[in-house]
């Protein structure tokens, strides 16, 4: 079992590596890696993001899926499936906290 810091860092590394995703688009797939696997929720997300029929911010929502999760894989796998969910559960936080960041600089605070 890894340690807290560690997965929170691993889930910050996947959170940066999304800059344009919304929570929204992330819990979604979050759902489908919980019911499928990590790997299988990969393929959708690459199958989704060259879908021609989504709109453009679904399509780009699951290619950074796919380019985040791709690029730490290794590390997910190494994980119990508890601290997986632990580590994308966290990467939703992150999402949110970059939204607020986001928002506050946007109205000038």
């Amino acid at each position: 079992m890894a340690g807290r810091e560690e997965l929170i860092a691993l889930a910050e590394r996947i959170a940066d590596a999304m800059p344009e995703m919304t929570r929204n688009e992330w819990m979604r797939w979050v759902q489908i890696a919980t019911r499928h696997g990590l790997e299988k929720a990969v393929r959708h997300a690459e199958q989704l993001s060259n879908d021609v029929t989504m709109r453009p911010a679904v399509k780009r929502a699951n290619q950074l899926i796919t380019q985040a999760i791709r690029s730490h894989l290794f590390e997910l796998k190494k994980l119990t499936p508890h601290d997986q969910q632990l580590v994308l559960g966290y990467v939703a936080w992150h999402l949110a906290i970059q939204t607020l960041r986001g928002s506050w600089r946007e109205s000038g605070e």
